[in-house]
């Protein structure tokens, strides 16, 4: 399996969870609250070879038996500068947490440990995928859907779940789940009052984030389109017959909704459709990216180099002996060609 890791997502939510415990109220505390955070997810997920932890011991039991075996790479790629060729297509892009003085607060610390820990995967056998204003998610995708054999992506980014196939699953690290083709449904799908999934087909992923936005990038969604809604919707039919024939989701839904109503009549709802469309598709967008060797750092694994860092640094919740081990393991099979 080839693990692809989502590194800006994952030093921010080491950062959030070892800022207290560390007591992080300087700028050399946050900075290492940041890059432990990253560290303990990037050396956990490799060692249970992408799978949750069980909870038995330190970080979930590191230490899985033939896990680490199977994994042949390990690709870390992060996010560098802003994201120009979105905000192009619409200004507002992910704009919201530049106004968050906690992000803008903490910003330099975490990047200051991303470029720290991009120091230390020289002397691992990993990929790094970065580039100048260039999205980790659109590398990633690129990445994933060029590969050979199974694929696994860590990320708590929901955008990923339109990557999912028999292929590529989702691992999300706070909700310790694995996202399959097999049960997508159940952790894609909006639940109702009831605790209900409301079900559609996964190919139409894109179009349920589409029609809902997305807050967290401040994308707006179509008006009266909430996640319930659109998922009933798209459970019917496809995105663009409600687009074509504004009267047909009245009678999906068996009640009049006048916002949404007036947004489809109007047109407002296509346009908001197709900019969505253009901004979330991971799999139009890694089209941008068919060559990705300019993005690629590749590291040269060096034992003494990671030994020297756990001495250094004296991180807790990260269990030497394991994490060595699966270096040396995915260092022979990235030698054998493991890597995809």
């Amino acid at each position: 399996m080839l693990l692809i890791l989502d590194g800006n997502n994952l030093a921010w939510a080491g950062f959030h969870a070892l800022r207290r415990p560390l007591k992080a109220d300087t700028p050399e505390r946050k900075e290492r609250a940041a890059l432990l955070g990253l560290a303990q997810a990037v050396f956990g997920i490799l060692v249970r070879a992408g799978e949750p932890p069980d909870g038995r011991a330190g970080q979930g039991r590191l230490l899985g038996p033939g896990g680490p075996g199977s994994v042949r790479g390990l690709v870390v790629a992060f996010d560098e500068g802003r994201p120009v060729r979105r905000r192009e297509l619409y200004p507002a892009y992910q704009t919201g947490r530049e106004s968050d003085p906690m992000f803008i607060e903490n910003e330099p610390y975490v990047l200051a440990a991303v470029g720290t820990f991009c120091e230390l995967a020289e002397g691992l056998p990993i990929e790094i995928l970065r580039g100048t204003n260039t999205e980790a998610d659109d590398l990633i995708a690129a990445k994933a859907l060029g590969a050979d054999g199974a694929v696994r992506v860590a990320s708590t980014d929901r955008d990923f779940l339109q990557l999912v196939d028999e292929r590529v699953s989702i691992y999300s690290p706070v909700k310790k789940v694995v996202v399959t083709a097999a049960d997508f449904a159940e952790h894609a799908a909006p639940r109702d009052a009831a605790g209900v999934p409301v079900v559609f087909p996964r190919e139409r992923y894109l179009d349920f984030r589409a029609a809902s936005g997305d807050s967290s990038d401040d994308l707006p969604g179509v008006p009266g389109m909430g996640a319930l809604t659109a998922a009933r919707l798209l459970s019917e039919a496809p995105l663009d017959a409600f687009l074509d024939d504004p009267s047909l989701a009245s009678r999906v839904l068996g009640r009049r909704n006048t916002k949404l109503e007036d947004a489809l009549a109007s047109g407002e709802a296509r346009a908001i459709v197709a900019r969505n469309r253009s901004l979330m598709d991971l799999r139009a967008a890694a089209t941008r990216y068919s060559d990705l060797r300019p993005y690629v750092h590749a590291g040269s694994w060096e034992p003494a180099r990671l030994e020297r860092w756990f001495v250094e640094q004296r991180p807790f919740g990260i269990e030497r002996e394991a994490v060595m081990g699966a270096m040396e393991r995915l260092a022979e099979a990235t030698a054998s060609g493991g890597r995809g």
